[in-house]
């Protein structure tokens, strides 16, 4: 193995024992992006306002309570509140006031406008969650597409020092005589064609850093540094299959969570426009008492007035919708479509998740196979390079023949990462359709 593969080797171990408190790792930065995330503190706020609203629902179950206090003067000819005949006084009215109404029988209207908010304060749940696991996959993504080109520009750079050192070696294998003119410009322009690979390469890295801070939200001044790629590519537990990961998704999943009480809501709101039909019995109870004063004249005490005065009442009462335009007819009929429309996007959910986690599953064990034959390639590669430099060495091959055998050395490990570094983006959807959770 020659120096070259064994300061690639150091290179890349040494990478992976960064201390995490200077290095983030992919769920440090899929955490900082979920809390940072400007639309997921707007859906935030949209959960808060359904958490109101299904509270508002649960009140609706209980009576109304009011209170009235009124102070009010008379001048000139007004009604006298004691004898309740006209009179030319000026009189000072105070009255006060309580009372309760409650809806007693709304054909079910009440039930279902309750389960139907609570419907809603779970989807809106749901949907800050999947909010969130977007943010997360998104930021995944942009993590170890940096990390790929954090691991390529190591491998640009050893190559064109490879390369630097092999056009110093043949021009002195020229002056020596066993090396011609032709094999020094064929170096050159390995060189040449190598530094603009480099330079390429970097940015290339500085564009996918800026895309990681853009989707994490993080700072573009400061500074974010990688831990560098696991070198196994075998999974900690045994992988699952598509039933099994379906199993779980489809009653779990928070895109198939909102479908399915999206489905729930389309039938309480449906239950409530046919419950409009049905007549509302309320029941209504009241307090009243005042008090009035004659400016000018004597008046009975204040005491002896709210005595006198005190009244209350009790009533219920009924009202039955008989013909109010069709309104009643369209939104029930409005509410049946909606429902209908549910269910269509409930089956539609669920055959694009059934697609998903049969695409995640492929793709992982994919790139487990493409990643474990590009090990074996790497190293067969590493190997051809070597004795074909020793025939270089000893001029007893090409430059071409050997520059052939050295771009394949480096291409193969660049794929090789390429391969790791995809796995394991692939390992973690399948895992996250399983179970949920994405760090």
């Amino acid at each position: 193995m020659t120096k070259l593969n064994l300061y690639i080797i150091a290179a890349l171990i040494s990478g992976a024992h960064v201390s995490a408190a200077e290095k983030w790792s992919a769920d440090d930065c899929m955490r900082y992006a979920v809390e940072n995330n400007f639309d997921v503190r707007s859906s935030e706020i949209t959960r808060d306002n359904d958490r109101l609203d299904y509270k508002k629902a649960i009140g609706s179950f209980f009576p109304t309570v009011g209170a009235s206090l009124s102070l009010d003067g008379s001048f000139g000819r007004s009604i006298d509140p004691e004898t309740n005949t006209y009179d030319n006084l000026k009189t000072i009215n105070n009255s006060y006031g309580l009372s309760v109404s409650w809806d007693i029988f709304t054909g079910g209207q009440i039930i279902n406008q309750f389960k139907r908010a609570k419907a809603q304060k779970q989807v809106s749940e749901s949907a800050l969650q999947s909010r969130r696991d977007e943010i997360a996959i998104n930021v995944l993504d942009a993590f170890v597409n940096l990390q790929y080109y954090t691991e390529l520009l190591k491998i640009t750079a050893l190559k064109l020092e490879e390369s630097r050192a092999l056009l110093r070696q043949t021009l002195r294998m020229k002056e020596l005589g066993l090396k011609s003119a032709v094999d020094v410009s064929q170096a050159e322009a390995q060189v040449a064609d190598d530094d603009y690979t480099h330079t390429s390469t970097q940015s290339l890295f500085t564009t996918s850093l800026l895309k990681l801070k853009s989707t994490m939200n993080f700072p573009v001044a400061d500074t974010l540094e990688l831990v560098g790629p696991e070198n196994p590519i075998s999974p900690n537990t045994p992988p699952h299959t598509t039933a099994e990961i379906m199993e779980f998704a489809r009653h779990n999943n928070p895109i198939m969570r909102q479908a399915e009480l999206n489905k729930e809501i389309a039938k309480y709101s449906l239950r409530s426009a046919k419950g409009s039909w049905a007549p509302t019995i309320s029941l209504s109870a009241g307090l009243s008492d005042y008090y009035y004063r004659h400016i000018g004249s004597e008046n009975l005490p204040f005491k002896e007035q709210m005595d006198v005065n005190f009244g209350q009442y009790v009533g219920i009462s009924m009202s039955i919708p008989i013909f109010d335009g069709l309104s009643r007819s369209n939104n029930v009929k409005k509410a049946r479509n909606q429902a209908r429309e549910a269910r269509i996007d409930y089956n539609r959910k669920l055959y694009e998740l059934q697609t998903s986690v049969e695409q995640a599953v492929t793709d992982r064990d994919n790139a487990e196979k493409e990643a474990a034959k590009m090990s074996g390639k790497e190293k067969s590669d590493s190997i051809a390079y070597v004795f074909a430099k020793r025939k270089y060495d000893e001029g007893l091959m090409s430059f071409l023949d050997m520059q052939k055998l050295m771009n394949t050395w480096f291409e193969s490990q660049a794929e090789h990462v390429r391969c790791r570094l995809l796995f394991d983006v692939k390992r973690r959807l399948a895992d996250y359709y399983r179970t949920n959770k994405l760090y």
